[in-house]
């Protein structure tokens, strides 16, 4: 492992191609760990108190939420520095939520996802970012 680690490293270097696919493969969770992006629809609540279902991009440092999917109308954007917590609700109706608050500040945004499944990802995604961003 150890070996295969210093050859990976050797040829990142060198810059030439790396061909051994089992090295690639133990490497991947550090790749996937320095560009994590998700992108989908999530419902939030506008400033009139509505439910409005927004495009959301997570990249670097940023949450972006868009008018569409067609991302030509930004509507707000979020440093993930600045948020100080994420956290599933879960209501006496639902044993999978599929509502998530996120909070900065001392302000306080509900998020609902399309499915408990998305919503979790989302939160889990954030989490991981959040610890990877110096607060």
């Amino acid at each position: 492992m150890e070996l295969a680690r210093d050859i990976l490293q050797r040829f990142k270097y060198y810059g030439m191609l790396l061909l051994s696919r089992d090295v690639e493969e133990e490497e991947d969770d550090e790749r996937d760990d320095e560009f994590v992006t998700k992108c989908g629809h999530l419902w939030r609540v506008d400033s009139n108190g509505r439910w409005v279902r927004r495009w959301f991009e997570l990249r670097e440092d940023v949450l972006a939420s868009y008018k569409s999917e067609d991302r030509t109308k930004l509507k707000n954007a979020i440093k993930v520095s600045k948020i100080s917590r994420i956290r599933l609700v879960h209501s006496a109706k639902d044993d999978k939520p599929r509502d998530f608050v996120m909070h900065c500040g001392n302000s306080t945004y509900p998020f609902q996802g399309e499915t408990p499944e998305d919503a979790a990802a989302w939160v889990a995604i954030i989490e991981k970012r959040m610890r990877r961003v110096p607060q």
